[in-house]
C-alpha cells in the first residue's frame, strides 16, 4: 500500500453536482432508511447503483494510476475494477443493528479503487513467513479453506456512527484509508526472502494494529498475490545487485561515483504512480538508501 493523494484529483462531476440520477438515489435512499428507524435486521439494505459512473470509475484510475488501493496489483485490463466503499454502504459485519454507513453511498471521499479479491470475500489461500515458492505453488492447488476479502467488514476502536449527523473522526477505524493515513507507517516488508510479504509495523514497540487488520481483511498475503510480486521486484534486486558490485569496485573517482548515484536513481521508476506495487517498490528503495548510507560512512563520505 502506499499513500494516495485525493486532492490531486477533482470530484467527478456526478457525485459534485449531482448528477438527476444521483440526487433521485439519494432522496430515495434518504426516505428507505428514514421509515426504517430503528434499523433492525429484518431490513434489507437499500440498492445503490449510480455512484459508479463512468467519471467516477476515470477519476479513480487517476487517482490510484490504474492500481488496486489495497494490494496495488494492476487492474482494469485484466481484471474486473470494484468501486470501493471504505465504509460499507450496506451494512456491517457482526452489527445486524447497523444499516451501514448509506448516507456516504454517493461521497467521493469515501470512494476507493479496488481488484475484486481486496474487496469481495473470497475463498483464499494466505501465504505466511517462511513458506517456500514450492509450497506456495502446492497451496494453489488445495481449495481455500476460509475467505478473505474486506466486503463489509469495518472494525473500528472508538465511537461508531450511526447517521449523517455524527462525527467520522471519533470511530478511529482499523482499516487503513491510503487516502487519509500514510500505510508505511503502519506496514512493512521482508525483503530478505525470496516471497516478499507485507507485515504490521513496529510502532512504539508494538505491532501496528492498522497493519495488521488491514492486512488480513484485504488477503495483502494471498498466494496469487506473493507469487505475483516475485517479478515485478526482480529487475530492481538485479540493479541494486549491480549497483552494490559497482560500489564495491569503486576506485575512489568522483566522476565514477556520480555516475554510479545517477545509476542509483533509476530505482525510482518502480515506485511511480501508475507503477504495479509502487508501495512495495518505495519501501525497497528505502531499504537501498539505507545501505548507501551505511556504504558512505564506511567510505568516510557523508551519509546522503
Amino acid at each position: 500500500m502506499r499513500k494516495l493523494d485525493r486532492a490531486s484529483v477533482a470530484v467527478p462531476p456526478s457525485l459534485a453536482v449531482p448528477s438527476q440520477a444521483v440526487a433521485n438515489e439519494i432522496a430515495n435512499a434518504t426516505a428507505y432508511y428514514g421509515a426504517r428507524v430503528p434499523w433492525t435486521a429484518i431490513y434489507t439494505s437499500y440498492q445503490f447503483h449510480n455512484y459508479r459512473g463512468p467519471d467516477v470509475k476515470v477519476a479513480l484510475r487517476q487517482l490510484a494510476g490504474g492500481n488496486c488501493a489495497y494490494c496495488e496489483s494492476k487492474i482494469g485490463a485484466v481484471g474486473a475494477r470494484e468501486v470501493e466503499h471504505y465504509r460499507p454502504k450496506g451494512g456491517i459485519a457482526d452489527l445486524d443493528m447497523h444499516p451501514g454507513y448509506w448516507w456516504l453511498a454517493h461521497r467521493w471521499d469515501n470512494l476507493l479503487p479496488t481488484c475484486r479479491d481486496c474487496n469481495k470475500s473470497l475463498r483464499q489461500n494466505i501465504v505466511t513467513a517462511g513458506m517456500t515458492k514450492a509450497e506456495v505453488l502446492k497451496l494453489q492447488g488445495k481449495r481455500a479453506a476460509a475467505s478473505f476479502g474486506k466486503a463489509n467488514q469495518f472494525e473500528i476502536r472508538g465511537q461508531r456512527a450511526v447517521g449523517s449527523g455524527c462525527n467520522l473522526d471519533l470511530e478511529d477505524p482499523l482499516l487503513i484509508d491510503p487516502c487519509r493515513n500514510d500505510p508505511s507507517q503502519h506496514v512493512t516488508w521482508d525483503f530478505s526472502v525470496e516471497l516478499t510479504l507485507i507485515e504490521p509495523a513496529l510502532v512504539d514497540g508494538d505491532y501496528s494494529v492498522y497493519g495488521a487488520y488491514t492486512i488480513r481483511t484485504c488477503a495483502l498475503n494471498r498466494a496469487e498475490l506473493v507469487l505475483d510480486r516475485i517479478p515485478a521486484l526482480r529487475p530492481m534486486r538485479v540493479l541494486r545487485t549491480r549497483l552494490i558490485n559497482r560500489l564495491n569496485g569503486w576506485t575512489g573517482d568522483a566522476d565514477e561515483l556520480a555516475d554510479i548515484l545517477l545509476e542509483c536513481e533509476t530505482l525510482s521508476s518502480f515506485a511511480e504512480h501508475d507503477q504495479p506495487y509502487a508501495g512495495m517498490a518505495a519501501a525497497f528503495i528505502r531499504d537501498f538508501e539505507d545501505e548507501l548510507d551505511r556504504w558512505r560512512v564506511s567510505q568516510g563520505l557523508p551519509p546522503f
